[in-house]
């Protein structure tokens, strides 16, 4: 990355990558991941939605929803209000969103800036809704949208939306994936400036473990004008993306298992693809590919998959035996020696490697 970084471009290619990779799994991360579990996941969420506003919107509202993704609580919740409108940073998101509930009506999705409503005039909702949107959004970009969501709302109009309040979990300026965990000072501070009331904070039935939270729903009443305009988004460095790039990496790893666990080969292959594109010097997804090929009788391409490994993460000892392994199967003597030659220069605690290297070492020399 450059030295200096626009974060709402940031975003927006972030986003983009994830949705070509599986928009259902990005927006709803369901254990998983799959159609089934996505659509039973969006009508409980926006069960959950409706049923803790309380009756306090009509039928005749405006509503709109923050970080809609491909659609999967507004268009669940279309039909119930006279419009809902969809934004999103992802074009990706909209355009498939359009696809997948164009026979819906009253409803449509628009691709925007990522930390602005400029698109909407002042007092244009009813109701704002926002769900596992915000937590991920970098700390300037979730002040402006709290602005501007203040902005966009009739005077007791309503935001709804799910947050992460407790001990701070802070993240990276330019992290889009990892959640962040506000204090209810900084809490009620960002629904304060933007004009807001909080009237009810709900535990949702989920407990994360790594944080040791439940996250909430909040219903937040326009009661005032914000108390300023967002400014612009500031330029910012382009380091530091090492946590962020861990979480993509895993929950890409934990994709391809699913496919495989549902059948789908190539799908799994191609969310392996883009773990590698995510983190080239990472060992694990090269290894899971190659194995793929290899039950596919595809051992020339599995040999491919290890090439790049060993040149992308030279120092990772079972690359070199599973190269060594693969250039046996196909005949390729002197790459497996070679293969075993760099092993050797490894230090590995594993005497499982050195078994097997043994092993490869005795059958190239004709030995048992």
């Amino acid at each position: 990355m450059s030295d200096s970084m626009d974060i709402q471009r940031k975003m927006r290619e972030d986003w983009d990558r994830r949705a070509r990779v599986d928009p259902r799994y990005w927006v709803a991360a369901t254990t998983e991941a799959d159609e089934a579990s996505y659509e039973l996941s969006a009508e409980a969420d926006a069960a959950a939605l409706l049923d803790g506003l309380r009756g306090r919107i009509g039928a005749q509202a405006r509503v709109l929803d923050l970080g809609c993704g491909i659609g999967r609580l507004s268009a669940q919740i279309a039909g119930r209000f006279a419009m809902v409108v969809g934004v999103d940073v992802s074009p990706a998101m909209i355009e498939a969103a359009r696809v997948m509930h164009a026979d819906r009506a009253g409803l449509r999705f628009e691709a925007n800036s990522g930390s602005d409503l400029a698109d909407f005039p002042d007092a244009d909702f009813d109701l704002v809704f926002s769900y596992s949107v915000l937590p991920h959004l970098p700390k300037d970009v979730l002040e402006s949208y709290f602005l501007e969501v203040g902005r966009v709302l009739k005077p007791g109009g309503w935001f709804r939306y799910q947050f992460w309040v407790g001990e701070p979990h802070e993240a990276s300026e330019n992290d889009t994936l990892t959640i962040r965990v506000y204090d209810r000072e900084a809490f009620d501070r960002l629904n304060a400036d933007a004009g807001l009331t909080v009237r009810e904070v709900e535990n949702i039935d989920y407990f994360d473990p790594v944080l040791k939270l439940h996250p909430v729903w909040v219903n937040a009443e326009r009661t005032s004008a914000p108390v300023r305009r967002p400014t612009a988004i500031a330029q910012r460095s382009g380091s530091d993306a090492g946590e962020e790039q861990e979480l993509e990496y895993g929950l890409l790893l934990y994709l391809a298992v699913k496919h495989d666990e549902h059948g789908n080969v190539p799908e799994a292959e191609r969310v392996l693809e883009q773990c590698i594109a995510v983190a080239p010097t990472r060992p694990e997804a090269y290894i899971q590919w190659a194995r793929h090929r290899l039950d596919m009788d595809d051992v020339p391409g599995g040999l491919k998959i290890l090439e790049s490994l060993n040149d992308n993460v030279p120092d990772c000892a079972p690359g070199w035996l599973y190269r060594a392994q693969f250039a046996e199967a196909v005949g390729e003597k002197a790459v497996a020696a070679m293969a075993l030659d760099r092993l050797a220069t490894l230090r590995s605690p594993d005497p499982n490697l050195r078994r097997e290297s043994q092993a490869i070492r005795r059958r190239l020399r004709g030995g048992r």
